[in-house]
């Protein structure tokens, strides 16, 4: 699974225009209408690169999982427990390291001769025992595999749902506070305008990135 940015998702889901107001307003209270530059957010709104940042490494976790799995698959439970716990160690010597690539072998080895064992036409009472034994434990993990991929992708779709809903939620937020202090009626993303409008983007981040130091400090 590749890793997303979280911040194109977010941006290229959002609509033309950001704020229109409420009924609460009258004509006569409104004094025009504003734009914000969407690409000056995502370069200077300091929360976005943090945010993504923890998407990232979420994504990150969730494959090196995967690929531990996949690179063990054909081990024993207590050999597939001794690699995890060898490769989340701190600090690793080159005698762990040696153990991790001896087991990663063993696992590759277990598979290349089942495989081997499938394809063979007459086996020994020995080989139809070592098939009877490594067939069972490939298809299990390959059941397990499947399983733990379709978990992952859903946890990666709720993760990105909640930040992005953080991200547009807190834009929502300071896009009309910056409008009803301009006295706005409407608010367009600056790219969609060909003439016109109020500049409201440093009002924007300004508030963007006061509530992301507020909160970091919290």
């Amino acid at each position: 699974m590749a890793v997303r940015s979280l911040l194109v998702v977010v941006f290229t889901a959002l609509s033309i225009i950001l704020y229109a107001a409420g009924p609460l307003w009258s004509a006569g209270e409104a004094t025009g209408w504003g734009v914000v530059d969407m690409e000056r957010v995502r370069a200077e709104y300091r929360q976005m690169e943090q945010l993504n940042q923890e998407f990232q490494e979420f994504q990150w976790e969730q494959d090196r999982q995967l690929q531990e799995r996949h690179k063990t698959r054909m081990l024993t439970d207590a050999e597939r427990q001794e690699y995890s716990d060898l490769s989340t160690m701190a600090a690793p010597t080159e005698t762990r390291s040696e153990r991790l690539q001896e087991l990663e072998a063993l696992s590759e080895e277990r598979e290349r001769r089942l495989f081997e064992l499938r394809e063979k036409e007459q086996r020994t009472p020995e080989e139809t025992a070592e098939l009877e034994e490594l067939n069972p434990r490939y298809e299990i993990r390959m059941r397990e595999l499947a399983a733990v991929q379709a978990e992952f992708q859903a946890s990666r779709r709720a993760k990105m749902d909640q930040l992005s809903t953080l991200l547009q939620n807190n834009l929502n937020a300071a896009v009309k506070e910056a409008a009803e202090e301009s006295r706005l009626v409407l608010v367009l993303v600056k790219d969609s305008v060909l003439y016109g409008g109020v500049e409201i983007t440093d009002a924007v981040l300004e508030k963007l990135n006061a509530e992301a130091e507020s909160s970091s400090s919290d």
